[in-house]
């Protein structure tokens, strides 16, 4: 199915329904399977279908502050990814307790206007781990264009609530510095990933530098 081609306004909007409707399936898995190439993190990208009443400003586009809230809701997804080296203790760091996380900063980048009907899919690449911080791409694609439409880029710092500091991986030791090392590992894949898609796109508009 060309993008953006329905037989029905229903269809155009079915990615509302349970299963994201089957006149997506092509359209998302197409998309995903690219999305992959390029080393974005598979377990915790995000879609969101476009919501005529809520997402849309005046001028019947995606509103600015939109796209911050959906890179937010996937890096919160990437968070809950610690869970496998954290264990009982991602509850201290989603609940702010102990040590947790602090997005420092985040600047975004709008490429294309996205109107209803749409679905978004939303993921997160690493581009650097410090024992105290990483550094992440969170890209936007839309469905039916089939192409970036926003990118945030930016860091987030571990912290240590208690002691109201910024806190070391690494020093912090036993799961956490686990947490970092995983981190580190996931970071090269994604690299390598990255670097082998530019090298086999050499054409294609590159998205993903910090």
């Amino acid at each position: 199915m060309a993008p953006g081609k329905f037989s029905s306004r229903l269809q155009a909007s079915s990615y509302h329904a349970p299963g994201g409707g089957d006149a997506y399936k092509t359209l998302r898995e197409k998309l995903i399977k690219e999305i992959l190439a390029q080393g974005y993190d598979e377990a915790t990208m995000l879609e969101h279908g476009v919501s005529w009443a809520d997402d849309q400003d005046p001028f019947g586009h995606i509103m600015n502050a939109g796209f911050g809230h959906f890179s937010t809701a996937c890096n919160f997804r990437f968070f809950e990814s610690f869970e496998e080296q954290l264990g009982d203790k991602i509850d201290d760091l989603i609940k702010a307790k102990g040590l947790g996380v602090i997005i420092k900063a985040m600047t975004m980048n709008l490429k294309r206007p996205v109107s209803y009907p749409d679905a978004l899919i939303v993921a997160v690449r690493l581009g650097e781990v410090k024992p105290d911080r990483y550094f992440c791409t969170t890209t936007m694609w839309s469905l039916t264009q089939q192409a970036v439409v926003a990118e945030s880029s930016g860091w987030v710092v571990f912290f240590d609530y208690q002691r109201g500091k910024i806190a070391n991986l690494v020093e912090e030791g036993g799961v956490y510095k686990d947490l970092y090392q995983a981190l580190a590992v996931k970071c090269q894949r994604m690299k390598e990933a990255a670097a082998a898609w530019d090298a086999a796109n050499p054409k294609a508009k590159k998205v993903h530098k910090l």
